[in-house]
């Protein structure tokens, strides 16, 4: 067999690296693989010899197969062996467990043996282990479905769900068919539920929980039943179907009260909304509808007045307020507001009586905690849907505001009157409602958007109201319900809003839904102890505040305010909300709210940002002079008075980002100003971007030791962290503008290192000289972790290109030669004066280099003496005609010779050593 594997490996090489010069390589790729299994069935051999041997030994199971773990993890009286076979596999026994245990380790193939320590030790008979795996945690979502499997009667419960599928299986299995009349299936179904009815009513006393499931089960097949006669075979007319809907929703709702059951008063509730939408054609009557609505609801207000049963309350308000929206999105006019409105004050006002009696009837540990989906929930779905029924009248949603707001506090003061301690929650809750309510009136007279910032204060009051009760879920809805508010005031904005600055719907609008994220997260910061996701669910409507507080300035200002304005006014909005905010949170103990500031910069580089995309405008122009001095005095304040704040660390970043945006925007200033004055004509404007930027850092070198705020502390930052960026740009720039710019000086006369330009090179080179010495001498700092030899050798070059950009422009202005590359490397002036000033260069550092007795000095004006020559001998040769190039010729080579005898090579080290 491996033979013939052998053979086919090979054939098969050749076949895959069939190209001619690759047929080698094939028949060796076939080889390899040949080889490798001959090896495999040699190793697949030795294991099978050895699970023979262990089975003959031990009686173990063979392990080169895979076997599943035994439930015994332990063998009785299995004796240590008194060697161990080992080979390419170690065979060892597990000392805790007693089992074998193979180490395949590819060793070699000779097998010896070796003693074990546990061949003196006695045999140790274990019992079996009888220890199971610990149970995984469950998903939430599992957790509720076995609950309901493993509360009350297991088996009965599943027995309904059984029953039903089954019961859908064989209804559908009938009509595939077709094998019994429909309408003999339908009664045998209704029959066979209505024992099971009978059943389960006779079993109530005995065997309470199994009989409500019987019950609950039965009364689902009958609806089931109903409905399948109706629409899949209209065998009943609309109105008996509807007729026996209802009958059963009452008569499930008895069964319920009489057996104190909420399953079944769920069930029949249930049933009986669902009756009118399973049985609609489309053509019925709204007051027909609203009116069995209302008889539904005097039930759920009946059972509500002796049960505090809370999904019953919220299955009749869902399904009321839901399908009731349902219809006015689609069939309600105008016209019917007559037969609309009396039925929306109807349900209002009993699930308003449902809210209090819910409160009333808790026992006497909870009594006083009130529902929130009903208290809060209420008033603004019914507020909302107001609205749009009052929609065609002017103030008809300010009188409905002003009458909700009045309802809410006359039963305030009612429930107060009562004197019950218990009830003190829902005095505080309608007292609220009523004073938004009242508060919201007069600004619903300008503006129909504050339905949906009626939705928001909710929303607060629901969250205030779920922190004091320690309810997570009315807290959640609390924090849904501003996001839709939000989203439903931007659907509004097509509404007129009002053309009085800050007096208008939309932005008395935004303001009512800040204040109301805003008090949402104070209330949530407060309890963030309280509640696992408080301090995060605080930081979600901090900044959902935040988000209307700016959004509603930013818009109101780019509305009333000129283009060329606004940037200043928001500026200024920025910088002044930032400390009121700060302020506030101070005085409120809210560290979040204080610490808003840290934004600030954010806001003011982006105010920057701006103006700087348009060339022709600057910092000061439109109110800026005044903006920009505040928001930096504002953010400086912040920082000072925020010293030892939460987030100090950061304050090192806020500080450097300051300074390099305060020395950009005065650069930028300047720059735009001087430009200006000289019409944009010459260097002045490159002038002032080198000068300012130098006068911060030499201010701040002469301050290093200085103990005023803000360098107090932080001299590394400023110093250094803050500095090096503008570091980095003035040798940057230096060299750019030595290397781009003519430096006309006009309207002065160009004369070499007297004219603006150069002036403000050495100013520049001078600068980060001092500054680097201050670095280096004083706070013991070098850039980048440079040596100083390397900062030398980087200075050095700098100055050597100043020089020569300042003999480049001077032969442009004195000797007419054309500033750009091509003319310079075509003018034999150029060239010489190049030649010979590099060979002077090279001389003075060759000169300092051996007075020092710095050989690597020399070393280097060695290196520019080289490329001089390389430089004469390459390019200048080709034109030795000219005098320009004759007398670069000529200077070079006297000045070599001085070099040699002025400046000779410095000896080594090791050469002065053995000297001395």
């Amino acid at each position: 067999m491996n033979l013939i594997f052998s053979i086919l490996s090979v054939i098969l090489g050749v076949w895959l690296f069939s190209s001619h010069n690759q047929l080698l390589g094939g028949a060796i790729f076939g080889l390899i693989v040949a080889l490798f299994w001959k090896q495999l069935a040699a190793l697949k051999n030795q294991v099978a010899v050895l699970e023979r041997q262990l089975n003959h030994q031990y009686g173990v199971p063979s392990v080169a197969q895979p076997v599943a773990e035994p439930k015994v993890d332990r063998c009785e009286d299995l004796e240590e062996p008194d060697f161990i076979i080992e080979s390419d596999f170690i065979v060892e026994p597990d000392p805790e467990t007693s089992r074998v245990v193979i180490d395949s380790t590819p060793a070699g193939f000779a097998a010896r043996a070796k003693p074990t320590h546990a061949a003196q030790a006695a045999s140790v008979s274990r019992p079996p282990s009888n220890d199971t795996s610990s149970s995984k945690p469950q998903i939430e979502l599992w957790n509720i479905v076995i609950s309901y499997f493993t509360g009350g009667n297991v088996v009965a419960r599943a027995g309904v769900v059984v029953l039903f599928f089954g019961v859908s299986f064989l209804l559908k299995y009938s009509v595939d068919r077709n094998l019994v009349p429909i309408e003999f299936r339908l009664l045998g179904v209704a029959a066979g539920s209505i024992v099971m009815l009978v059943f389960g009513w006779r079993l109530r006393l005995k065997r309470s929980g199994y009989a409500l499931v019987l019950q609950g089960g039965a009364i689902g097949l009958l609806y089931l039943t109903i409905f399948v006669a109706l629409r899949l075979y209209q065998l009943v007319p609309t109105g008996v179907a509807l007729s026996l809907l209802v009958c059963m929703s009452f008569f499930s709702a008895a069964l319920a009260i009489l057996q104190d059951s909420r399953v079944l008063a769920v069930i029949g509730v249930l049933g009986g909304f669902l009756a009118p939408v399973l049985t609609s054609t489309g053509g019925g009557s709204h007051i027909m509808l609203f009116g069995y609505y209302a008889l539904l609801n005097v039930g759920i207000l009946l059972i509500a007045k002796y049960r505090s049963w809370r999904e019953l309350n919220l299955l009749g308000f869902f399904f009321t307020f839901g399908i009731g929206t349902f219809w006015g999105s689609n069939n309600y006019t105008p016209e019917m507001f007559a037969t609309t409105e009396p039925f929306l004050l109807l349900f209002f006002l009993f699930y308003l009586v449902i809210g209090v009696l819910f409160a009333r009837n808790l026992p006497l540990p909870q009594k006083g905690y009130i529902d929130g989906t009903m208290v809060f929930g209420t008033p603004i779905v019914c507020f909302a849907l107001q609205t749009q029924l009052v929609k065609p009248y002017e103030y008809g949603l300010a009188w409905s505001a002003l009458a909700m707001g009045l309802l809410y506090a006359g039963l305030a003061w009612a429930l107060f009157k009562k004197g019950s301690a218990a009830m003190r929650t829902m005095v505080e809750s309608f007292l609220a409602m009523g004073v938004i309510f009242g508060t919201v009136a007069i600004p619903l007279a300008l503006d129909g958007r504050w339905t949906a910032t009626a939705w928001a204060l909710e929303g607060a009051a629901i969250i205030w109201i779920a922190i004091k009760q320690k309810r997570w879920m009315p807290r959640l809805f609390g924090l849904i319900l501003q996001p839709l508010a939000g989203g439903a005031f931007l659907l509004a904005a097509h509404q007129p809003s009002g053309q009085i600055v800050i007096l208008n719907g939309f932005y008395l609008g935004c303001l009512v839904i800040s204040l109301a994220g805003f008090f949402s997260g104070l209330c949530l910061y407060r309890s963030r102890d309280n509640i696992d996701s408080g301090h995060l669910e605080s930081l979600l409507m901090l900044a959902w505040a935040l988000l209307w507080w700016f959004g509603a300035g930013a818009y109101e200002i780019e509305r009333f305010a000129p283009h060329y304005e606004q940037l200043a006014l928001l500026l200024g909005f920025v910088a002044v909300s930032s400390v009121a905010a700060f302020m506030l949170g101070r005085k409120s103990s809210w560290l979040d709210l204080s610490q808003v500031y840290l934004g600030l910069l954010v806001a003011m580089l982006s105010a920057a940002a701006y103006p700087f995309v348009e060339f022709h405008s600057h910092p000061s122009i439109h109110g800026g002079f005044i903006a920009w001095p505040l928001a930096f005095v504002c953010h400086y304040w912040l920082l000072n008075r925020d010293e030892e704040g939460p987030f100090v660390r950061y304050h090192n970043a806020l500080h450097i980002g300051l300074l390099l945006l305060l020395i950009g925007l005065c650069s930028w200033e300047g720059a735009w100003w001087t430009d200006h004055w000289v019409q944009g004509a010459g260097v002045w404007s490159l002038v002032v971007l080198g000068l300012v930027p130098a006068l911060f850092v030499s201010a701040l070198c002469k301050m290093w030791n200085s103990f005023v705020w803000p360098l107090v502390g932080r001299k590394r930052v400023y110093l250094y962290q803050a500095l090096l960026p503008v570091a980095l740009y003035l040798w940057a720039g230096s060299i750019g503008t030595n290397l781009l710019s003519r430096g006309n000086p006009w309207p002065l006369t160009y004369l070499p290192l007297i004219n603006p330009l150069d002036l403000t090179q050495a100013c520049v080179l001078l600068t980060l000289a001092w500054w680097l010495y201050v670095l280096g001498v004083h706070l013991s700092i070098r850039p980048f972790d440079l040596s100083r030899r390397t900062l030398i050798i980087i200075g050095g070059a700098t100055v050597f290109l100043w020089l020569n950009a300042m003999l480049i422009r001077t032969l442009h202005y004195w000797s007419g030669v054309s500033f750009n590359l091509g003319a310079m490397a075509e003018s034999d002036l150029v060239q010489t004066s190049l030649s010979i000033f590099w060979t002077l260069s090279a001389m003075l550092i060759m000169l300092w280099g051996t007075r020092r007795d710095f050989r690597p000095v020399w070393m280097a004006g060695a290196g520019l003496v080289g490329v001089v020559i390389i430089k004469l001998f390459v390019f200048d040769l080709a034109n030795t005609s000219t005098v320009e190039r004759i007398v670069s010729f000529i200077g070079v080579g006297v000045l070599c010779l001085a070099i040699g005898y002025l400046a000779p090579l410095p000896a080594r080290v090791e050469e002065r050593s053995g000297a001395e």
